[in-house]
């Protein structure tokens, strides 16, 4: 063979994205459709996960309840979860941990989630919901525990709020028929209810209890993964603190992303509340979440943050 012709197999051969170069790392991430998962969005849109060499498939769940199993299944590597659904799990002897910080709630800024009353209501204070129904998304998670530190703080015993499940999209419909009093929702579905004079805010910053800021979510997954896959998760982190870093510096071009993405009209888009997703993952911002779970009897007993924390570094 020509010295030549040598020379160009050893390039091609050693030479970075050749065709022999490695194949992107399959990864599959359970997420819910909703803009506290910008961050995978964006990594996707912008191409972070390709060039962290992950092929990351996300499959859109409805919520913690379901990404759960399917992360302990391995069907997923990785998932969101709200934090109490972690901090839940791990009492109970799960390996969970969460590996990349996800979103943040600000009291003032980045309350992603409001208590509403219906337009017309008489309610005027948490104090007036004792006796009433009031909708949450899922019971056990971080809106049951945000309700109960909010009936203490108003006076009322925890437990004289009755609390019932109700899927966010169907809370505005609920206060309109006057099955529920009051609910906790979540962004989009507090400025639509809102701006179309469906609802009314009762109280803006219903998680302040947790301290601010608090970890509303993250990206979690098995230790025992992410210590097999020590590459993938790093890989995975990165690709998430960029999208943190884009969402930071552009938020325009990030709220176009999330309308795209969810099929959330681009009005409504330009207007909700987005909560803050950090760089890295703060200790600080679970711990409030997790002493409240306690105070509130859903979780035994608290433990410190660094437990379910287990990011892999960049």
């Amino acid at each position: 063979m020509p010295i030549a012709a040598i020379f160009a197999l050893l390039v091609t051969v050693l030479l970075p994205g050749t065709a022999l170069a490695a194949a992107p790392i399959p990864l599959k991430v359970g997420y819910m459709p909703v803009g506290d998962c910008l961050q995978f969005y964006v990594a996707e849109d912008q191409g972070y996960f390709a060039a962290e060499g992950l092929a990351a498939t996300g499959l859109p769940m409805k919520g913690g309840a379901v990404i759960a199993p399917a992360v302990e299944g391995g069907e997923l590597a990785i998932g969101w979860s709200n934090t109490v659904s972690i901090i839940l799990a791990h009492g109970k002897g799960f390996d969970f941990a969460f590996l990349a910080p996800g979103a943040e709630g600000v009291a003032g800024s980045n309350d992603v989630h409001a208590l509403l009353v219906a337009a017309d209501s008489t309610i005027t204070s948490v104090a007036d919901l004792a006796g009433k129904t009031v909708a949450v998304n899922t019971l056990g998670n971080i809106n049951e525990a945000a309700m109960r530190a909010l009936a203490e703080q108003a006076g009322i015993a925890p437990d004289a709020i009755r609390l019932v499940e109700v899927p966010f999209p169907d809370m505005a419909t609920a206060l309109g028929k006057g099955s529920v009093q009051a609910a906790l929702v979540l962004e989009p579905f507090v400025t639509d209810a809102v701006s179309r004079g469906a609802a009314r805010v009762l109280t803006p910053s219903p998680h302040a209890a947790f301290g601010s800021p608090y970890l509303i979510g993250g990206w979690f997954a098995k230790k025992a993964w992410i210590k097999a896959h020590p590459a993938e998760a790093a890989a995975f982190f990165r690709a998430v603190t960029k999208a943190s870093a884009f969402i930071a510096a552009h938020p325009e071009k990030a709220r176009k992303i999330l309308s795209q993405r969810t099929k959330l009209a681009p009005e409504l888009a330009a207007k909700i509340v987005l909560p803050r997703f950090p760089e890295t993952l703060d200790p600080a911002a679970l711990a409030g979440v997790i002493d409240v779970s306690a105070r509130f009897g859903l979780l035994a007993r608290p433990f410190p943050a660094a437990d379910i924390l287990a990011a892999p570094g960049g």
